[in-house]
């Protein structure tokens, strides 16, 4: 949500400097003093093992920033200040983007998205120019320092942390007004921006575009209760009649717009959706812990994500022992990578690596779609069809376990609605495989009836800290805001 303050850019650029194969478009420095949130030592039991508090806070973190990195077509990194100095009563938020304004003759935009005199934020200004913020962090996400927010609620396959960390990047791409409305300081203000000719206000019955609207009316907008609309593209509104059961209206997607306690604007007005919409989305006020980011897609794929030329989409590859092709010598592993909405992808592109360990005997890839990378490693393009799936298979040496990891992603300027799909993260136990006794060195058998090999479900780990360098160049803007992105925890508490 928008803070009631405009506050003046003083951010210091500090990166990240470790590094790690899997892709993340986000440098990331940790503000955190020694012993305090990522640098918590106190030890923490997770699901793969001991470790600390601060190191699996990290992990979680940068899940979810790899998750984001494999949703949305990035050509420079982005910079990011995180720490864990959220207020009372927040989950996380947000500081930032920053927005500034483009000029004449300021930027290049060779997609044809950026207009003159709209405000755009310097996370999408780097996706539309191709060229990378260098004067600061695009923007500072705080958490709440909370121990409860790492354990996963019995519905939910990740703590609550990745959930708000998922939010929090929702914003930092531009899900984010620039209006100060209502008892805004120093005064109220509305630039148009990136969003607002996406914004609509239903006035009694009659549909009104919000940058046609004065300031008061705007005022009035942002205290209509569900008023507020986010109308997009033909294909935007299509999605919300097709697959929303309420909260829109003709596919105009209701926005939060309900006054605070004090009758006054509320500060999350205009940069979530209403409660009214169902199915739960991602960016509520206060977030569903929901994969799948929903009618966000749609708003970030329209406001210039997609460059004029992408579309939303929802890959994902999963993996399983295929039991009735394996036997005693070999484990057959069947990979799928599918599209699982109306929509197809023009070109994805998969890498995966094979365990080093295991003897690899063959590798099914009738389609011919995939290459040898070196390493062990493999890269797959091609085509998909709307809810379509592409089929590869690995026959190894049947063992103790098997590790398979890749990323799927679309090569095109496409929005995915799910990065989490797009992480193939995958460990394998076979329980019926011979192994040597550590107390008398002779083998031992499992005792279950099947010869199959039996796998586990997947866990997923954490992944280490990783930052990545992109080039730079410098183009001038004229920057504007600092906006606070706030997130309040529902009645005072948050799903974890």
């Amino acid at each position: 949500m928008l803070n009631k303050k405009l506050l003046a850019l003083s951010i210091t650029a500090m990166l990240s400097a470790s590094a790690m194969s899997q892709t993340n478009h986000f440098d990331i420095d940790y503000a955190d003093p020694q012993g305090f949130g990522v640098n918590d030592t106190e030890q923490f039991m997770s699901p793969t093992g001991e470790t600390t508090i601060g190191e699996y806070r990290k992990g979680l973190i940068e899940l979810a920033t790899r998750a984001v990195s494999l949703q949305f077509n990035f050509t420079t990194q982005h910079h990011l200040i995180i720490d864990f100095t959220a207020p009372n009563g927040y989950a996380a938020l947000t500081s930032g983007p920053i927005f500034s304004e483009v000029l004449d003759g300021s930027v290049t935009d060779s997609f044809g998205v950026m207009e003159l005199g709209r405000t755009y934020p310097s996370t999408l200004v780097s996706a539309l120019t191709e060229v990378e913020y260098i004067y600061g962090e695009d923007a500072k996400v705080s958490f709440s320092d909370k121990q409860t927010s790492l354990e996963a609620n019995d519905d939910e396959k990740y703590p609550g942390i990745v959930y708000d960390a998922y939010h929090e990047m929702m914003h930092v791409l531009g899900f984010v007004t620039t209006d100060c409305l209502g008892t805004c300081i120093p005064e109220p203000v509305s630039r148009d921006s990136h969003v607002s000719s996406f914004i609509y206000y239903n006035d009694a019955g009659v549909i009104k575009e919000f940058e046609s609207l004065s300031l008061s009316q705007k005022t009035d907008a942002y205290l209509s209760t569900d008023g507020l609309r986010f109308g997009g593209s033909q294909a935007s509104r299509d999605a919300a009649v097709n697959e929303l059961t309420s909260g829109h209206q003709d596919g105009y997607v209701y926005m939060h717009s309900t006054p605070n306690e004090n009758g006054d604007v509320d500060s999350q007005s205009g940069g979530h959706f209403s409660f009214d919409v169902s199915p739960a989305q991602l960016m509520y006020s206060s977030r569903a812990a929901t994969e799948d980011i929903g009618m966000a897609a749609y708003l970030l794929c329209d406001v210039g994500w997609c460059r004029g030329q992408g579309k939303v989409i929802e890959q994902s590859v999963t993996a399983s022992v295929n039991e009735n092709a394996s036997d005693e010598n070999e484990m057959v592993i069947d990979m799928s990578i599918s599209e699982n909405i109306n929509v197809g992808v023009d070109e994805f592109e998969f890498t995966f690596t094979t365990d080093p360990d295991v003897e690899l005997i063959s590798f099914e890839d009738t389609a011919e779609l995939c290459s040898s990378i070196g390493g062990g490693s493999y890269r797959c393009n091609g085509e998909l069809g709307a809810l379509s799936t592409v089929e590869l298979r690995l026959i190894v040496t049947n063992s103790e376990a098997y590790t398979l990891k890749g990323e799927l992603k679309s090569t095109g300027f496409d929005v995915d609605r799910n990065g989490f799909n797009n992480i193939l993260d995958a460990h394998f136990e076979n329980k019926q495989v011979d192994v040597e006794d550590s107390t008398d060195g002779e083998s031992t058998d499992d005792d279950s009836t099947s010869d199959d090999p039996t796998p586990t479900t997947p866990i997923v780990s954490a992944p280490q800290p990783q930052s990545g360098g992109g080039g730079s160049m410098s183009y001038i803007l004229l920057p504007m805001l600092l906006l606070a992105v706030l997130r309040r925890r529902a009645g005072m508490g948050i799903s974890a």
